[in-house]
């Protein structure tokens, strides 16, 4: 699909938000998510967010992997691949229409899941329960197959872990990349969304995932956090209303 200049300079913001995201900024993928898809349509968005995020999620881990805790991952990886499977196999058989609702829903929930954090200004209390893991993993790889929009949820389940801060960033960089990583071959074999064309986009724009993550690093230094968080639950508010309507 040949691209217009305005349509490249959706997918550079696209790619500024993914750094920064990686960069700690939590939640600030969700913007980007719902631009994607209302550009090119819910499920071949997801294709072409996909590869970027593995480039943001290996610089991750370059940069905290060390500090990950594999049994927190470990313990949500079997649940997660049935999500991920799930969400496959629903995807298949959903017009785009459809896919972007599911879209618009998933990112309503993680937009909730911001504001109780936001509001609680603490970690949501999480029993340390079986089944609830199961839930978190079913619901991380469901959400992150149709939308790449789990990372609220993740991100809600890791904090009420109890760990430092580089321990909760490097365990979470590792869970994504196997979990993107993962993802590959469904968007490949069975939706058809990662092709040489899409792929070369993010070649294209691994300087501006680059760019995104240094800025974030900026900003998480010179910006009111508070702000922030503020401005990133507006936007994916008016992401998800526009993805559902």
């Amino acid at each position: 699909m040949g691209l217009n200049i305005s349509e490249w300079l959706m997918l550079v913001v696209v790619a500024l938000i993914v750094g920064f995201s990686k960069a700690g900024i939590q939640g600030a993928t969700m913007p980007a998510v719902a631009i994607l898809a209302t550009m090119f349509g819910g499920k071949a968005s997801a294709g072409i967010m996909l590869p970027m995020l593995i480039v943001g999620d290996i610089a991750a881990v370059y940069q905290y992997g060390k500090e990950g805790r594999l049994k927190d991952i470990l313990k949500l990886m079997p649940a997660s691949v049935t999500g991920i499977i799930l969400g496959a196999l629903v995807g298949n058989y959903l017009n785009d229409q459809q896919f972007k609702f599911i879209m618009g829903i998933i990112v309503l929930f993680c937009l909730a899941l911001l504001i109780i954090r936001q509001l609680q200004k603490k970690a949501v209390e999480l029993p340390d329960n079986l089944w609830l893991t199961q839930l978190v993993g079913i619901t991380s790889g469901f959400s992150s197959m149709v939308g790449n929009a789990s990372g609220p949820i993740f991100n809600v389940y890791i904090l009420a872990q109890n760990l430092n801060k580089n321990t909760m960033i490097g365990t979470t960089a590792w869970f994504f990349l196997i979990i993107n990583l993962l993802k590959v071959p469904f968007h490949v074999f069975l939706w058809g969304t990662i092709t040489w064309e899409t792929m070369s986009y993010t070649l294209i724009l691994i300087p501006f995932i680059g760019i995104g993550a240094l800025i974030g690093i900026w900003l998480i230094k010179h910006i009111n956090e508070s702000s922030y968080k503020y401005l990133i639950i507006i936007l994916t508010a008016i992401s998800a209303i526009n993805l559902l309507f």
